[in-house]
């Protein structure tokens, strides 16, 4: 036991005060964990505690409207998570009395849940013996055991599935497990890792042989597109217009100002074809965004339509309001559109 003792020190010394493992409360740690889905612990944290403020209980995230909760998820991306959260909170309301099951198959069955979350619920939570592997957890066991199998083959994961739930001690899965993640977080990094203070240098094959960064193994890395995008912000009598993502598509209920998969020049096109109007643009500024494997520049124009207005239902058949400045704060932007309210505001 002498790897989990070693670990588990480390973990009661640097553990790191996060807010929701102060009483481990299920409802904080769900939200914990469905934020943490592909976004950066110091970008979950303000988010979290605002969440807190706003819907301190799953009952009143459940009797909260679906504005409200997209307006404070603003900026996290994969939107999906915030409606998963308050279509399960309003499930747990009226099947579980607003009380999160404890069961493991309950938890899993949750929407937005899958394997990973509902054992880091199960075993954050409830302290049950559940395995957990992301990125973290791949790492240090890669180089741990300096296991060759490529992590980005999926049937090699069930490798490292069997291995975690082998070595979690009986009653510290809850510890162990964070303590696991805690040390690829902050001491077994992806690049130059701090072998030298680690708790596990003495059982770890990579370090003995000098490989740490030749671990986790990968079979082949994905080249990064480069794509274009074009938003064009339309006034009129000091109003501007706000469209509505249906239901379904990605990002579905955020506000945008009306944007297309395009370049520019292409982009007039699309305006005389959606919305019956063509002129000159005035150019903005560019924003970067990031997806996986793909790196879009938006570029962002202005277009004033001097006291004209757009036809009631345009082309694409999207939900459209006219709205103040003043009125922008009232709606959930993407982060990058977010970017381009602020620029108007500012």
């Amino acid at each position: 036991m002498s790897f989990q003792s070693s670990l588990l020190s480390w973990f009661s010394k640097n553990a790191r005060p996060l807010p929701w493992r102060t009483h481990y409360r299920p409802y904080e740690v769900w939200v914990s964990e469905i934020m943490l889905q592909q976004t950066q612990m110091d970008t979950v944290l303000p988010y979290f505690e605002r969440w807190f403020k706003l819907f301190p209980t799953i009952e009143s995230l459940a009797g909260s409207d679906e504005k409200k909760v997209l307006k404070a998820w603003e900026g996290l991306g994969y939107y999906s998570r915030a409606r998963n959260l308050h279509h399960t909170a309003k499930w747990l309301v009226e099947k579980h009395g607003g009380q999160f099951p404890s069961d493991h198959e309950t938890i899993l069955s949750l929407k937005g849940v899958g394997r990973y979350t509902a054992g880091a619920i199960s075993s954050i939570a409830f302290n049950q013996e559940k395995p957990i592997v992301d990125g973290n957890v791949l790492r240090v066991l890669s180089r741990v055991y300096a296991i060759q199998k490529p992590i980005d083959i999926e049937k090699n994961k069930e490798t490292f599935w069997q291995l975690q739930e082998s070595l979690i001690p009986k009653g510290q899965a809850r510890y162990f497990n964070q303590a696991l993640m805690e040390l690829g977080a902050l001491v077994c990094s992806t690049q130059n890792p701090s072998c030298a203070i680690c708790p596990l240098r003495t059982f770890c094959k990579a370090y003995k042989q000098d490989r740490a960064e030749d671990f986790p193994v990968r079979a082949k890395r994905k080249k990064t597109v480069k794509v274009e995008a074009t938003a064009i912000v339309l006034v009129s009598n000091g109003k501007y217009l706000l469209q509505r993502r249906p239901l379904g598509k990605i990002m579905g209920g955020l506000w945008e100002f009306p944007e297309w998969k395009v370049a520019a020049n292409k982009a007039l096109k699309f305006l005389k074809k959606d919305f019956r109007i063509e002129g000159k643009l005035e150019y903005l500024k560019d924003i970067k965004r990031n997806y996986t494997h793909h790196l879009e520049t938006l570029r962002v124009f202005h277009f004033d339509l001097q006291n004209a207005s757009l036809p009631e239902n345009p082309k694409n058949g999207w939900e459209q309001v006219w709205v103040r400045k003043s009125d922008f704060k009232k709606y959930p932007f993407s982060s990058a559109h977010a970017k381009i309210a602020s620029l108007l505001t500012n």
